[in-house]
């Protein structure tokens, strides 16, 4: 077993396949961050429950935006540019 790195050592995790709504799931559950699947699931409900019959843009928004988060999640810089505000506090 490898040591983790230390705080501010994001390294990129291999991308998972994300072609369907169950693998987003599985990605998430793996890849996202706290609560994600769980907001997915909640953001998801309420799109699908308020589109048309015939128009699911809303739901697909969703699915969208949570891929979204699995690709930064995956980003090595991107994570450390998040890391680096976090620890820089208010930009002053």
């Amino acid at each position: 077993m490898s040591a983790q790195p230390e705080h501010g050592g994001w390294g990129a995790m291999p991308l998972p396949e994300i072609r369907t709504v169950d693998d987003l799931r599985s990605a998430l559950s793996r890849y996202g961050f706290p609560g994600d699947l769980e907001r997915f699931e909640e953001e998801l409900a309420a799109a699908i429950g308020a589109s048309p019959t015939n128009d699911f843009a809303g739901a697909a928004a969703v699915v969208r935006a949570y891929r979204h988060r699995v690709l930064i999640r995956n980003s090595s810089e991107i994570m450390a540019a998040l890391e680096d505000a976090r620890a820089g506090g208010d930009g002053t």
